[in-house]
């Protein structure tokens, strides 16, 4: 069996090559979707270790998955999950190109310990931060083939063991109208800017009647073009979530009541479209949890117990499999997510002491699957006892 002396060697054997891939990425960043110089660095590396790759993975141009290591009498099959998407006008703000290369080198340590009795799977997701790459995925079944799914994820001062993610429905809702003159003959038209600021109204009276756990967020996207043109367009985009996906889609139904109670108000019409895939919540799985939390502790990382956050497609992932999503803390200076500070932060040198933490906590954990049989059957009871199931 591979020791941890063996895992460090491994990792400090492939950290150039994890911290060039970070910084030619974040030099680089590429919209959601739209990550082919990125995905085909992955390509390319991977390949140039011999690893097996498998491109355009699902039908996606831009994801990939690579065979990192293969036992002979495997006990635990482990995906490591690497996202490489940037932000608009940020770059990558949310650190994606680190949090990749942290799964590469992982994946490429794991490789090298010819000893350990576990699959290991390094695979690409594009297009989280917008569509949900990894929804398409789970659309195919893929993760139902794996004993467990993982992923490390910068954080500016804050570490967790794993996340407490939303499940998220996104929509534009479109309301059209009849242009008037707005001063000559109001009377003539019918104004979608009123139905939007109508269903906008309802929707701020909807959130006393709903949980407390769910999110609205909405703006207005389009509302005319003139002061003096009765607006017979107007756009909004709203954003809905809860910590369970089945209470969420009851809400849903009721926002949609108030585009619709709005429209029938001011005489207009509407029309619905969905914004990318629907994020399921994080399926809470304690035993994998608690591994994690042993792994930050044999590491002498200190770690906070996750509240509710934001919404990921790594959600949908833990229904088909138990996943953990690990945020790393950069250090102790706060800085906003989603910003300039981290996508500035990801292009230093300091940021290569954390790509190498975090891919020795994905290390550590196959290890320790491949250790403890009971912990690998308590962590598959779990998520078998939330009414799931997988093939593996």
């Amino acid at each position: 069996m591979n020791t941890l002396e063996d895992l460090k060697k491994a990792l400090k054997a492939h950290e150039a090559q994890a911290f060039q891939l970070n910084y030619t990425i974040a030099d680089d960043p590429e919209l959601s979707g739209e990550e082919y110089h990125a995905c085909q660095h992955y390509v390319d590396l991977c390949r140039s270790l011999g690893m097996e790759v498998e491109d355009q993975f699902t039908g996606q141009p831009t994801a990939f998955r690579a065979v990192a290591h293969r036992a002979d009498k495997p006990v635990f099959k482990m995906a490591l999950l690497a996202e490489y998407d940037a932000l608009p006008g940020v770059g990558h703000g949310c650190g994606h190109s680190a949090n990749g290369a942290m799964s590469f080198l992982a994946a490429a340590a794991l490789k090298d310990l010819a000893d350990l009795p576990v699959d290991v799977d390094l695979i690409g997701t594009p297009d989280e931060e917008l569509r949900g790459g990894k929804v398409i995925m789970c659309d195919q079944g893929v993760f139902k083939d794996y004993d467990f799914a993982v992923m490390v994820h910068i954080s500016p001062t804050k570490t967790n063991a794993n996340s407490h993610f939303l499940a998220l429905d996104d929509y534009r809702i479109a309301f059209h109208g009849q242009t008037a003159h707005a001063a000559g003959e109001p009377w003539n038209g019918r104004n979608a800017l009123n139905g939007a600021m109508l269903a906008l109204h309802a929707i701020d009276m909807l959130r006393q009647h709903v949980r407390p756990e769910t999110r609205i967020g909405s703006y207005i996207v389009n509302g005319g073009m003139a002061s003096n043109v009765v607006p017979d367009y107007a756009e909004i985009e709203c954003c809905i979530r809860h910590s369970e996906r089945e209470y969420l889609d009851t809400v849903v139904a009721k926002v949609m009541n108030c585009f619709k109670g709005a429209a029938i108000a001011t005489e207009t019409t509407y029309d619905v479209s969905q914004m990318g895939c629907k994020f399921d919540n994080m399926v809470w799985n304690e035993a994998a949890t608690k591994a994690s939390e042993q792994v930050l502790q044999a590491m002498d990382i200190p770690y906070e117990y996750p509240t509710d956050c934001g919404s990921s497609d790594v959600g949908n992932v833990s229904h088909q499999c138990p996943a953990v999503h690990v945020h790393l803390a950069l250090g102790d200076v706060p800085m906003p997510e989603h910003s300039t500070d981290i996508a500035n932060a990801v292009k230093a040198r300091t940021i290569e002491p954390t790509i190498v933490k975090g891919a020795e906590i994905m290390g550590r954990l196959a290890l320790l699957f491949a250790q403890d049989a009971a912990l690998r059957q308590q962590m598959k009871d779990e998520f078998m006892s939330n009414g799931l199931s997988c093939n593996h």
